[in-house]
C-alpha cells in the first residue's frame, strides 16, 4: 500500500481536528503533514510540503476552495473536497468526477475516498486534467467511468444520451456509442445547466445539435447526426420554448 502526504484545509478547528483523528484511526496510508485554516495559509503550506492529496473545504472566509486552486494551477496533487453544501460547486465537482465527502464526515465514506487515491493512476490523471480544464475555463468535458477505462468526453461532442434501464448510451458526433452504468436522471441533474434538454423519459439531448422539430406523428426532433428523437407530450412546450428563444 502506497503512503501519501496530506494537507487538511478547513477554517473551523473542530473540523480539522475531527478529520485528522478519523484519518489517523482509519487510513494508515495517509500521513498528514500540515493543517491550514484559510486559503492563503493553505497556499503557502502546499508550496512548502508538496502534498500528494489535499482535503479541501469548499466554503471558507477570504476565498473558497476553488479560489485557492485557481492560484495554485496547474494542480499537481489529488483533491478530496469536504463540503456541507449540495450546490453548484458540488455539481462542478461531480461533473469532473472528483472525490467529495459531505459534512458531517462519515467514516466509511472517508475510507472509500482515500482508497481511490491508491487505485489506477490514470484515473487520478484524468481527474487532474478535468479539474485543471475547469479552472482554466476550457471546453467542458465529462468523465465517463466504463468497465475497463475512464473516458474524458467533450460536451460539444455529445449529440444525445438515451436511457436503457439502469444504463445510459451516449451518442457522439463521430458516430461512437458509449454505454455507462448510471441512470438518465443522474446525467440530467449534471447536464441540465450545460445546454442539455430532457425531451422524453428516455432521452436527453444536446441543444446545440438540434436541427428540426417535426410536429406531426406526436412530435420528434431531428438532430445533427440525423437521429430522430421522440418528444413526450409533457416536454413539448419546453421544446417549443427553446425554438422561440433561439
Amino acid at each position: 500500500m502506497s503512503r501519501f502526504k496530506a494537507v487538511i484545509v478547513d477554517d473551523e478547528i473542530n473540523n480539522r481536528e475531527n478529520l485528522l483523528g478519523l484519518l489517523s484511526k482509519n487510513c494508515p496510508n495517509i500521513t498528514v503533514v500540515g493543517l491550514a485554516s484559510s486559503a492563503r495559509e493553505a497556499i503557502q503550506l502546499i508550496h512548502d510540503t508538496q502534498p500528494d492529496v489535499v482535503f479541501l473545504d469548499i466554503e471558507m472566509p477570504g476565498g473558497n476552495g476553488f479560489d485557492m486552486l485557481e492560484e495554485l494551477k496547474p494542480v499537481s496533487f489529488k483533491v478530496i473536497f469536504i463540503t456541507a453544501f449540495d450546490s453548484y460547486a458540488l455539481n462542478a465537482i461531480k461533473f469532473s468526477a472528483l472525490d467529495y465527502i459531505l459534512k458531517p464526515i462519515d467514516r466509511l465514506e472517508l475510507i472509500e475516498a482515500v482508497n481511490k487515491i491508491d487505485q489506477n493512476e490514470r484515473v487520478g490523471q484524468n481527474q487532474l486534467s478535468n479539474l485543471n480544464s475547469f479552472l482554466k475555463g476550457e471546453n467542458k468535458r465529462i468523465t465517463l467511468n466504463l468497465l475497463d477505462e475512464i473516458r474524458l468526453v467533450d460536451l460539444d461532442q455529445i449529440v444525445r444520451i438515451q436511457a436503457d434501464s439502469n444504463y445510459c448510451e451516449f451518442h457522439l458526433q463521430n458516430g461512437e456509442h458509449i454505454i455507462v452504468s448510471k441512470h438518465l436522471g443522474y446525467y440530467y441533474d449534471l447536464l441540465k445547466s450545460q445546454g442539455f434538454l430532457r425531451v422524453h423519459q428516455s432521452h436527453l439531448i444536446n441543444q446545440n445539435h438540434i436541427k428540426t422539430f417535426v410536429k406531426r406523428e406526436g412530435g420528434y426532433l431531428v438532430l445533427s447526426n440525423s437521429d430522430q428523437v421522440p418528444v413526450s407530450r409533457t416536454q413539448k412546450e419546453n421544446v417549443i420554448n427553446f425554438f422561440s428563444n433561439t
